[in-house]
């Protein structure tokens, strides 16, 4: 559906430097997927998710939408692929002077759409983001959450097949935010609309998102299926986002532990585990197996269980005392039988 092949964006600043805003960022979304790009401010994600309608124009590589890329067309054909790709914005963007029924109706207004057609659109709109009751409101007797529901509804007005959200729930507080969530799933499996989702929110990545790319100084550092990513985060930028939602960092409580068992046993035979089980990949008892098998104790310092979009991911941490051989072979036999294992050597 959307593919955005070496994507390099470059800015020249008053002082004659060049400033590299993306660096060779290479994705692929498909169709009727809701997909995330996340990093923190100033990694890059809204110019590019600027550049999937052309806002921002790459400095170099292909932008195609629906096998057509972008870069390559005329003023005339790029406007009409444009309407095909909505999008909504963090602070709204509406017009004060109109009402509900007129913000959402104005792309139609725009390119002439005759008044009744665009009643016909409009009124399955405003039911769809639940704004009936308030539909000859203006912005200023609106709440957050119900001004974000009228930019939905005006980004869906020209039926995309592409909804661009960029940073759309950032102002809003955290009941509103999961409520909106809610609606753009509504609105993904109702209209099969493709959503891509610019956050730097992993809150929003966990309770939304298929797939996930990390972006860090114009870079991608990581990408994959998002409990894949919660599971096992390969980049430190990756740890530091999720640690928004699920603490990865061990309390003092637990380091204080680990110190004292080295004072006892020897640094050398004190090990720290982080395990992660998906879904229900591992049926077996794997801990009790391998505490039988090489005769070695595992303690729980550390356990977790939560829910990312219908899936358990259980995380448990384990302070293993053994000589280096025995637990060596013991995180061999815990990796082959599906675990998600990483050794903690930093404490």
């Amino acid at each position: 559906m959307i593919k955005l092949e070496h994507i390099t964006q470059t800015y020249v600043g008053p002082d004659g430097k060049v400033f590299e805003a993306l660096k060779d960022v290479s994705i692929e979304i498909k169709p009727g997927e809701i997909f995330g790009i996340i990093g923190r401010s100033g990694a890059g994600k809204s110019t590019l998710v600027r550049c999937i309608n052309l806002l921002n124009r790459p400095t170099k590589g292909a932008v195609i939408v629906d096998g057509r890329d972008l870069t390559k067309l005329g003023d005339a054909e790029l406007r009409d692929v444009r309407r095909s790709i909505g999008m909504i914005f963090q602070h709204f963007n509406l017009l004060s002077s109109r009402t509900v029924y007129d913000n959402i109706a104005l792309p139609l207004e725009l390119i002439g759409t005759p008044k009744e057609q665009i009643r016909s659109k409009i009124e399955p709109l405003i039911e769809l983001v639940g704004l009936t009751e308030h539909v000859n409101k203006y912005p200023s007797q609106l709440s957050g959450g119900q001004k974000q529901r009228v930019g939905i509804a005006r980004a869906l007005a020209n039926d995309p097949k592409v909804l661009l959200s960029d940073e759309a729930t950032s102002a809003l507080d955290p009941e509103t935010t999961v409520a909106t969530l809610q609606l753009l799933q509504r609105i993904n499996e109702k209209l099969g609309v493709t959503i891509v989702m610019i956050t730097h929110e992993m809150n929003v990545v966990k309770q939304i998102c298929s797939r996930v790319v990390v972006m860090n100084k114009g870079e991608i550092v990581e990408q994959g299926d998002v409990i894949d990513i919660f599971a096992r985060p390969q980049s430190e930028t990756t740890r530091a986002l999720i640690g928004q939602v699920m603490d990865r960092d061990l309390p003092q409580s637990i380091v204080n532990t680990v110190n004292a068992a080295r004072e006892k046993h020897g640094r050398d035979n004190v090990h720290l585990l982080h395990l992660s089980f998906i879904g229900e990949e591992v049926a077996e008892p794997v801990i009790s197996l391998a505490s039988r098998e090489f005769n070695i104790d595992f303690s729980i310092l550390r356990g977790t269980v939560d829910d990312l979009q219908g899936r358990t991911l259980g995380t448990l941490t384990l302070l293993v005392v053994a000589p280096t051989s025995v637990y060596k072979q013991a995180v061999d036999f815990i990796r082959n039988r599906g675990v998600l294992l990483e050794e903690i050597t930093n404490v």
